[in-house]
């Protein structure tokens, strides 16, 4: 008990900073692969990797302020929308060879996968004009819309429409984490 007891201020101040420890801050010397690396921390460490290889992947990244990063991030996730969008509209052609409840499916995601590319070009054009408010309401929403998707279809939902909400939930947190961060930035 003695020993539990001599052990617990150490404890304390373990809990403590961890709990005060923060992700690293992005300062203007920042850039290239250290202003990716700083920035996808933000993102959490399960989307780190995720956040480091899609962004590293785009040439324009190499030399992008964090404003940059963050419309290449919603530009990212655009193009997996827009790709997810026409992979359920073929799904949704493939008249007939489709069950009722999948096809349901489809179709719904289908709209709302249109929806959330729409919405992240316009989150594009927000993050340009420095409308870091409006940038977070459009990328919430078409966070919605993916979620809308996954909710709806439920059961019926293949595992390759399951993979693909699930890389676009990724990436849109990513393309959010960003944006809050340009958002905490302009606040200083």
């Amino acid at each position: 008990m003695a020993g539990l007891a001599s052990a617990l201020p150490l404890l304390l101040t373990l809990l403590i900073s961890a709990a005060s420890a923060t992700a690293p801050t992005i300062s203007a010397t920042h850039s290239g692969a250290a202003l990716i690396r700083a920035a996808c921390t933000h993102a959490g460490p399960h989307l780190l990797h995720l956040c480091i290889s899609s962004l590293s992947a785009e040439p324009p990244s190499a030399a992008a302020d964090l404003r940059m990063l963050a419309i290449i991030a919603v530009r990212v996730a655009s193009n997996n929308t827009s790709q997810t969008a026409a992979y359920l509209d073929e799904l949704q052609d493939a008249d007939g060879e489709v069950e009722p409840t999948l096809y349901q499916c489809v179709g719904d995601c289908a709209e709302l996968y249109i929806d959330a590319a729409e919405q992240l070009d316009t989150a594009t054009a927000a993050i340009d004009d420095g409308e870091d408010e409006d940038t977070l309401t459009w990328l919430e929403a078409a966070v919605a819309d993916v979620a809308s998707c996954e909710m709806g279809c439920g059961a019926a939902a293949t595992a390759e429409i399951r993979e693909r909400n699930d890389g676009a939930k990724k990436l849109l947190k990513i393309a959010l984490s960003l944006a809050k961060l340009l958002r905490a930035r302009k606040g200083r």
